[in-house]
């Protein structure tokens, strides 16, 4: 079993033995292929003009999921291929091709002027295409370059990723280096790892199940195992392994594993709890519109509720979420960490949790990850003048209580005391007047709403 650690516990997370993945190539093959120069590389092992990844038959659909192309579909929006050649946008049309499958990104990670001998050589953009021929017809490219048969660090992985994971995000992608085994296949299994919460092994033995020499080189297999400590030591999981006195101390804790698209939704407020009300709130409502305008002005429009959440008992919602305590929530939390739970996997794995699991989760959290965040005084003067002035904890407050606001009364009993022991550690003052707030400030939204 994958050992797990969680909050306060100093040691650092360490890969477990079926945790890892295996290179195809040995390690001398691998330091043979990086010691021998480019242009003999292409001569003395990939055929030169005939190189079999750059030049194939047509009509062999088991290794070419675009004809003409080696290629192959790893999921049903990445597609792995070797390097485009200028012939494949004369005679395949492959722009077209590209269309026909919804391709809208290319990826590619050759440096320039690599393989220079293979197939059809080098054009002047140091590639075997011309890029500029995908972006005139309105497909993105984006070019990483890394060294055949090598690594790189952790850190320029996660970047790669998170470009890769943003291109997903507008439509399907095609991945290659030359051949499409060995950068490409360590990429996807990296994205997999970081969007899907796979471990390395079981990355790497679904990319290799569709293409059967992905990953080939020992550095490349390590690099994925370096980047799965990153994830679990260096800001990639929603618990740290330490407490913290603010909460900007968190959101820059976990601020790389973050889009720059989805640093500016967030702004001052943890992904965690934007994605946590969000979610909760889409669990009682038809629909969920959050109209931001900044850390303070904020829109949050609501459909009908669903049927299922329009008899929930105050009483027993204060007791599930308040008074059972953390340790079963901590195994849930646990469980949901060997399952590949992240900060860059939340959305898609609570989509399908419970509302009331989300909550605890939520508790655990603020519970898990900060001191206590501010004082009565100063909370209470923020209370008494709706003061939104710039305190460190003020922006992730007010959203909570916006969103609270929103949620079926029943919940608004339950959650003052949560809100009152994230911030406060005491929910004796606190809690009575949060309600007060939220029961004075619903009613429009509650007669829209319910």
């Amino acid at each position: 079993m994958p050992k797990l650690w969680f909050s306060n516990e100093n040691s650092e997370y360490q890969l477990e033995a079926e945790e890892k993945a295996s290179a195809t190539y040995s390690t001398l093959r691998t330091g043979i292929l990086s010691l021998t120069p480019g242009d003999q590389k292409c001569r003395l092992y990939c055929s030169g003009p005939r190189c079999r990844f750059c030049v194939v038959a047509p009509g062999q659909p088991n290794i070419q999921a675009i004809d003409g192309l080696y290629s192959t579909w790893i999921t049903p929006d990445i597609l792995a291929m070797a390097r485009l050649q200028e012939e494949h946008f004369v005679k395949l049309g492959i722009v077209d091709k590209f269309k026909e499958n919804e391709i809208q990104s290319v990826i590619n990670l050759q440096e320039s002027g690599e393989h220079s001998f293979c197939g059809s050589g080098n054009l002047s953009s140091g590639f075997s295409y011309d890029p500029e021929n995908l972006m005139r017809s309105g497909i993105y490219h984006y070019n990483f370059p890394l060294p055949d048969f090598q690594a790189c660090t952790s850190n320029r992985l996660l970047d790669i990723v998170k470009v890769v994971d943003f291109a997903l995000s507008h439509g399907k992608i095609a991945v290659h280096c030359h051949a499409g085994h060995g950068r490409t296949g360590m990429v996807i299994a990296a994205w997999m790892m970081y969007a899907l919460g796979m471990s390395p092994s079981q990355a790497v033995d679904t990319v290799r199940s569709r293409r059967a020499k992905a990953v080939q080189s020992k550095e490349q297999v390590e690099t994925l195992h370096n980047f799965r400590l990153l994830i679990r030591n260096n800001g990639g999981m929603i618990v740290p392994k330490q407490k913290l006195s603010l909460i900007s101390e968190y959101v820059a804790y976990n601020q790389k594993f973050i889009s720059k698209p989805e640093s500016r939704l967030y702004g001052k407020i943890p992904k965690i709890v934007y994605t946590a009300m969000r979610i909760s709130l889409q669990k009682m409502y038809s629909s969920v519109n959050f109209e931001i305008e900044n850390d303070f002005q904020m829109t949050i429009r609501c459909g009908p509720p669903l049927p299922e959440n329009r008899s929930l008992d105050e009483q027993l919602l204060d007791t599930q979420l308040n008074d059972e305590g953390h340790e079963k929530t901590h195994f849930w939390y646990l469980d949901q960490v060997k399952k590949g739970l992240s900060i860059s996997t939340i959305n898609r794995q609570l989509e399908n949790e419970d509302f009331r699991d989300i909550l605890r989760l939520l508790d655990l959290f603020f519970h898990s990850t900060f001191h206590q965040l501010t004082h009565k005084e100063e909370i209470f003067a923020v209370l008494q003048n709706w003061d939104q002035s710039e305190k460190d904890w003020s922006p992730t407050f007010w959203f909570l209580l916006k969103c609270i606001r929103e949620m079926p009364r029943p919940l608004h009993l339950a959650l003052s005391r949560l809100v009152a022991k994230w911030f406060l550690r005491s929910e004796m003052d606190l809690a009575p007047r949060i309600k007060q707030i939220l029961s004075s400030s619903s009613s429009s939204a509650s007669s829209s709403n319910e």
